[in-house]
């Protein structure tokens, strides 16, 4: 049933598309330095000192940014002598940023001084005029590329984002790398598993981690910008991961999920090679345990299944379904039972599901037109996860699959049958993700042109086993983007 068009990733002066064949297909990585010159970046210098215009763009008469030549191969150097970036033409939205980088020894004012860190930053999802940040940086997010803070966060242009951590003095923590560059410094440090903190554009976060190599060596930087999350690594291990990037714009919030890529010149001497990025229509199984969960708690969210909302439903089709005590049990089928009350664009839907026994099926359908009497119209423009036979025939037809396109990355934990299941799914422009009893088993970002808007519905299948669902429930989220 994937009508979906079967593109390859093109890499241009657009967004780094991604339509593809599903199923967690690799994508070849794009270089984004030709070895030879500094084609398909833009310079942008701000002013070289105080009281005097910015260089701007393409203005770069110091050679602050250069290509040269290190055993027959061709490497970016970045003086640092003035702020500033090189900024790539490509925009991009799901990806995968891979660069290596090493030190230089120069360092300029205002960062010259032996308590300075060395620093410079990958900036991406980049988007707005140049020089809105620090008078040198697009809005962003970044990937700090610091001594002792190797992938750490920080604002530019009053960007926020949530983060697993919690806010320290420094000084009192000597097991950080980062110890700050002023007496009394404060930084949020990251903490997988702590409760969800809101960033705000004034605080930074470090991370407990410091796997950077000797300052002669080169240390490769890896960013996984999917969605509403950006996992940090260097060297191979995760160092840091955020979520929900965004700013406030009179009063509205608009998240950062596409843009440009920049590298930074900030006041030290360093060079790059290696630079490449690829898109990625979902994240890779080692990676999912470190993306954050969603505040725990049901502040905002709206029951489907009980008050006024529970009289709001409607069947497509053959079958039915029975509520009984806030428990909906489907009979019969292939049916839709679906939410006339509202259609939603962004959102959190939470909900439990148990089985009878081995052999019964269902899903949880969303983002589907109105259907009328026939079913098969969720199934045709909307999308599904999947609530199948412990021992499925094909991969896509498992518990936890967006069927049919992508079955899950990590086997579900589904509890024995006759015991209850619970699900959150994010969806989020074209991006979804599905965590069942607390693990996020599934992301995907789907490339094809189904709705980004819908109806929520549950499927009734006439299998010998009745599947029952309970405390569904919805929280939206705002559609805005930059």
């Amino acid at each position: 049933m994937n009508q979906l068009h079967l593109l390859s990733p093109i890499l241009a002066a657009g967004v780094l598309s991604i339509a593809q064949p599903s199923h967690g297909a690799d994508f070849p990585w794009q270089p984004l330095f030709n070895g030879r010159d500094l084609s398909g970046f833009d310079t942008y210098l701000a002013p070289p000192a105080e009281g005097q215009p910015p260089l701007g763009l393409n203005h770069d008469p110091k050679g602050v940014f250069k290509v040269i030549q290190e055993d027959g191969h061709g490497v970016i150097h970045i003086s640092g002598e003035i702020y500033g970036a090189l900024t790539t033409h490509a925009s991009f939205t799901n990806h995968h940023i891979r660069l290596q980088y090493r030190w230089g020894k120069a360092k300029w004012p205002p960062r010259h001084e032996p308590r300075h860190h060395r620093d410079s930053g990958i900036l991406y999802w980049a988007t707005g005029p140049h020089g809105a940040g620090s008078a040198a940086w697009m809005r962003s997010v970044e990937y700090n590329v610091m001594e002792k803070g190797m992938g750490q966060w920080w604002s530019v242009d009053h960007v926020i984002c949530d983060v697993e951590g919690r806010k320290v003095v420094l000084e009192k923590h000597p097991s950080i790398p980062y110890r700050g560059e002023s007496p009394g410094e404060e930084c949020v440090v990251w903490e997988p598993g702590a409760p969800r903190y809101t960033v705000k554009p004034w605080e930074g976060i470090t991370s407990p981690l410091d796997p950077e190599l000797p300052n002669d060596q080169w240390n490769t930087a890896e960013v996984y910008a999917w969605g509403n999350t950006g996992i940090h690594l260097l060297n191979g291990q995760v160092v840091l991961v955020i979520s929900n990037p965004r700013h406030l714009a009179n009063g509205v919030s608009h998240r950062l999920s596409h843009g440009r890529i920049q590298l930074q010149s900030e006041a030290a001497e360093l060079f790059y090679r290696s630079v490449e990025a690829r898109p990625i229509d979902s994240l890779p199984a080692h990676l999912l345990p470190h993306v954050p969960v969603e505040a725990p708690d049901d502040t905002g969210f709206e029951p489907l299944l009980t008050g006024p909302a529970a009289q709001r439903w409607a069947q497509a089709g053959p079958g039915s379904f029975t509520l009984k005590d806030g428990i909906a049990t489907g009979h019969g089928g292939m049916g839709l039972w679906w939410y006339q009350g509202s259609t939603y664009t962004n959102f959190i839907l939470r909900g439990e599901w148990r089985q009878a026994g081995s052999r019964s099926d269902s899903g949880v359908f969303f983002r589907f037109p109105n259907p009328g009497n026939d079913p098969w119209i969720a199934v045709r423009q909307g999308h599904e996860f999947e609530i199948g036979e412990p021992r499925p025939a094909k991969p896509e037809e498992a518990t936890g699959s967006f069927y049919p396109f992508h079955p899950p990355t990590l086997t579900p934990p589904v509890k024995p049958v006759g015991q209850w299941n619970t699900y959150e799914l994010l969806c989020i422009g074209p991006n979804y993700s599905l965590r069942i009893n607390n693990t996020l088993v599934n992301t995907w970002t789907d490339p094809g042109d189904r709705p980004l808007s819908g109806h929520i519905g549950l499927q009734n299948y006439n299998y010998p086993d009745r599947v029952e669902h309970r405390n569904l429930r919805i929280r939206p989220l705002p559609d805005t983007e930059p």
